[in-house]
């Protein structure tokens, strides 16, 4: 391979340069394998015990699969094609939309979102940690789940420092075992609870307004659909074929996590806990029980992987962090996890806070990306002015920030909370029949198709009219 090459891959791979397609990992198994590992972590059974607070059996996997479904597919249809068609790092792909600087705000959310998420799956990784050692009859000491979130940090990097390849490898071993133990464990609660009384369980602690509860429980599997945000990219630019982009990402990370989620409001309805390290042993018994264990706690460290990933990619934006070396990349990334060694449990008690909030931080990105790319530019992107900051880039905008789309995404933020305020409960009428996430991601995407039409017919008449090879003035990479 010749040096200009190996400078491509180093600026590709671990990079924000287009991904070649021979650059890129993973086929229809790799594809549906990865996005499996990532789907089926500890965090399932948290959105599925949250949902059991509110509904039962029956109305709960109506709302955590189609919620699911619905979420992941707002997000993923822009986002996963244009970042697949060009090889793109996901905030780029934002960049036609926001701005070359407009993007950076987004990259803020998009930070938050992951590395958020990245802390509570390494918690659940130490607290897995924590409940095999119970198992085996042994008391734990208090500082066991803060050492298992550490561990699992230091795995994490190792993944993540040595690229893709190894993050496919690793989900090849892991994912067989995943779908066997997904398997295994409603086998477990069928074999000691009927449907009859799993579908009879009665919710854990509904309200008073039967209306609310259903639609509390659909608006949490709507913002976990949508919580997916952060890595739908790059799973998308790391695939072959335009298929294999979209596909597993609904039929993984939607409807199957639905599932999964299910799982875990059935076994909240019935045994009182939504967290299977608690409730494998006693119902399996402690050889299989411990083995199941270990591989839930160790699927969390390929989500926490493909996370942390991607925020390393997204790092690379900002202009003192083009040139550093990839591990210094990554261990910039996980300097924020080290909060979750010191305090675990306090940082795990606002898990259903920031599931809920995720709607307000990504549904407007998405409404947004999702008009701009498809019915404003109807899915053509100009590749050179992505990575062009002149003031005369096609996507500059006002000082390099599109003040319409941020002002649409702040809109969307104050519809979420008018409908629904996760904090403090209380809900507009409208919520009871429209989900706050849907609300949050329609409304900014009407208003910007329809502010963006007059400044995209001048631009395109701009565009007719200037000739000359195309060149990037001032290389924001």
């Amino acid at each position: 391979m010749s040096k200009h090459l190996e400078g491509h891959e180093s600026l590709s791979l671990f990079g924000r340069m287009p991904l070649l397609l021979k650059e890129r990992e993973y086929g229809t198994l790799g594809a549906h394998g990865n996005c499996f590992a990532y789907a089926i972590a500890t965090w399932a059974f948290l959105t599925g015990g949250y949902a059991a607070q509110y509904v039962g059996a029956v109305q709960g996997v109506v709302c955590l699969v189609a919620g699911n479904i619905i979420g992941v597919l707002m997000m993923a249809l822009p986002l996963s094609l244009a970042c697949h068609r060009y090889g793109l790092e996901q905030i780029d792909s934002c960049k036609p939309a926001f701005g070359q600087y407009g993007a950076r705000v987004i990259l803020v959310f998009y930070l938050f979102n992951l590395i958020g998420w990245s802390g509570l799956i390494l918690v659940m990784f130490g607290n897995g940690i924590e409940n095999i050692v119970l198992a085996l009859g042994f008391h734990p000491p208090a500082w066991l789940v803060g050492a298992g979130v550490a561990a699992g940090i230091i795995m994490t990097y190792v993944v993540v420092t040595h690229g893709v390849h190894l993050l496919k490898i690793f989900n090849a071993v892991v994912t067989p075992i995943l779908a066997v133990l997904i398997i295994y464990m409603f086998y477990l609660l069928m074999s000691h609870y009927s449907w009859e009384e799993i579908a009879s369980a009665p919710p854990l602690e509904p309200l008073d307004d039967p209306l609310l509860n259903y639609a509390i429980a659909l608006e949490l599997g709507v913002a976990s659909g949508i919580s997916w945000w952060g890595g739908i990219g790059f799973l998308a630019r790391n695939t072959r074929t335009r298929r294999n982009s979209i596909f597993p990402e609904l039929l993984q990370l939607g409807l199957v996590f639905g599932l999964v989620c299910s799982i875990a409001l059935f076994s909240a309805l019935v045994i009182g806990s939504d967290d299977p390290t608690q409730w494998m042993v006693p119902l399996g018994g402690v050889f299989l029980g411990v083995l199941a264990l270990g591989f839930v706690a160790l699927a969390n460290i390929t989500s926490t992987a493909v996370s942390v990933f991607a925020s390393g990619l997204a790092l690379r934006h900002i202009h003192a962090l083009h040139t550093l070396p990839w591990r210094g990349i990554v261990a910039i990334t996980i300097i924020p996890l080290c909060f979750f060694v010191v305090w675990p449990q306090q940082l795990y008690d606002w898990g259903d806070a920031f599931l809920a909030y995720n709607g307000t931080l990504q549904a407007p990105v998405g409404g947004i990306v999702m008009v701009d790319y498809f019915l404003l530019r109807r899915q053509r992107l100009e590749l050179r002015a992505i990575f062009d900051s002149a003031p005369s880039g096609s996507y500059y905008y006002w000082k390099g920030f599109n003040r319409l789309a941020l002002a649409c995404v702040l809109l969307g933020q104050a519809a979420y909370f008018s409908m629904y305020n996760p904090s403090t409960g209380s809900a507009h009428w409208l919520f009871h029949w429209i989900p706050a996430s849907i609300a949050a991601f329609v409304l900014p995407g009407v208003v910007y198709w329809i502010g963006m039409h007059r400044h995209f017919a001048g631009t395109l008449a701009k565009a007719r009219t200037e000739f000359g090879e195309p060149r990037i003035v001032t290389p924001n990479i």
